[in-house]
This record gives C-alpha cells, structure tokens and sequence, in this order.
C-alpha cells in the first residue's frame, strides 16, 4: 500500500469521524430540544389541570352558598313572611312595611342565588342563560342590553357552558363598572366554533391594552377572564368598530356530555 492510498484511507477515516461526531451532536441536539418541548407540555398540562381544579373548587363553593341561601336563609324569611300574615297585630303600618321589606330580602337572596349558580344554565343551556342575564342587568336601569342569536346554540359541554357564561358575566361588569357603558349588543353564534362577541358604547379597551393590564398587579376580573378562557382553549380579542369597542370570545366546541 503506497503512501497516497494511505492518505486517502487517513482523510476517509477522519471524514467518517467527523460525520459521526457531526450526527452524534445533531441527534443530542434533537433530543434535547424534543425532551424542553415534552417538558413544556407537561409544564402546560399541569397548569391547565391547576385551572380546571381551581374553576371547580369556586364553583363547589358557591354551589354550597347558593344551596344555604335558597334552603336556608331563603326558608326562614318565607316563614318569618307567613307569620306576619297571620297573626292579628295591631301596627297595620309596621306589618306592611315589614311584609315590604321580607319581599324585597327574598327577591334579593333569589337574585343573588341565581347569579352564584344559575339554574337555567344547567336546565336551558348557554343561549337562554345569555338571554335572561341580558335581560336582568337592563331591567336595572343601568345599562341598555340587547342580546342578538345569529342561529340557535346547540347544548354544549357543561365546563364549555359555565366557563364562557362567567367571562361573560365578568365583561358585562367590566364594561358597566369600568367603561361606563349606556348600550352594550350581545351577539352568540356558532359555526365550527362558539362565538360570542360584546359591542358597547363605553370607553373600552384595544387588544395592547388588554395584553398589557393582564400581566400588572391587580386586573383581578381580567385575570380570572385569561384563566377561564384557557380552561376551553378559548381566544379573546378587543377592537373597535368606528365609536363602539368590541370583544370577541371564541371556543372550540365541545358536544354536551349525556
């Protein structure tokens, strides 16, 4: 074997080892970048769950305060009403007005108890809840809603139903209590998806100013709005469409669970 053939054999054998180290790195390199990307999935997938059971615990919880309200607190002042109604006391103003007065604290304690946990979401479903809800925040006087369905909304998953009805509990409040809105339209549709999307008259906010408010200390409402919609995958995007803001809220569907 001449002196060129072992420079050829020499230069072929580095080349091999250089390849070798070469795929050697590439492969490490892979597995390190699929092994941060497992690790992200897991990081995402616990804290989805930690959402889930979050959602689920406050939601337990006023199940329980909605049950001692109606049951209880709920039970004694139709008693302590039916008592005045009939025993024979001589104020005929103090019993008026107290009958007044125990009518108004049992429409209070209704009214409470269907805002903790809303029976016509679990009996009716998403679209008449949205419906009755817009109803009963313009029968106060503060704020003109209308609600408007493209189509009608199939019975959904029940997290679906619950999540997207307490964002939208959450906006009602924010454009009431922080944009000052006097007309607020609620339009739900559905079509491969669940959109609802919120016009009001208020001073709203653009899409930066939600990204930016939800990562400062406090924006308890926005924060509660993220980790409700990340609990149905669900998106979110404010605008403005010539003198009304917009806010959108778009979920992927889930069928009802039977």
């Amino acid at each position: 074997m001449n002196l060129t053939s072992l420079i050829i054999i020499g230069i072929a054998a580095m080349l091999a080892l250089a390849m070798g180290v070469i795929l050697f790195v590439v492969m490490y390199q892979r597995r390190v970048i699929r092994h941060q990307v497992e690790l992200k999935q897991i990081e995402e997938q616990k804290e989805l769950e930690l959402i889930q059971a979050g959602i689920q615990s406050e939601e337990q919880e006023r199940m329980r305060i909605a049950s001692e309200l109606h049951d209880d607190v709920g039970a004694t002042l139709a008693s302590a009403r039916l008592f005045l109604h009939q025993k024979e006391l001589t104020d005929e103003a103090a019993i008026q007005q107290s009958k007044e007065l125990l009518d108004e604290s049992i429409q209070k304690i209704r009214s409470i108890s269907h805002k903790l946990q809303p029976s016509t979401l679990h009996h009716l479903g998403l679209q008449t809840s949205l419906q009755s809800l817009s109803e009963i925040i313009s029968k106060s006087g503060v704020v003109k809603v209308i609600y408007v369905k493209v189509n009608d909304l199939p019975r959904l998953d029940a997290q679906l139903e619950l999540s997207a009805y307490r964002v939208v509990q959450e906006l009602m409040n924010n454009c009431i209590k922080h944009a000052n809105a006097q007309n607020i339209t609620m339009q739900t549709d559905v079509n491969g998806e669940l959109k609802i999307k919120l016009s009001h008259d208020g001073k709203g906010l653009l899409q930066q100013d939600y990204e930016e408010l939800i990562y400062k200390k406090g924006a308890i409402g926005l924060k509660n709005i993220v980790n409700r919609l990340k609990s149905i995958n669900a998106n979110i995007s404010f605008d403005k469409d010539g003198d009304w803001y917009t806010i959108e809220v778009a979920a992927p569907l889930m069928p009802a669970n039977n």
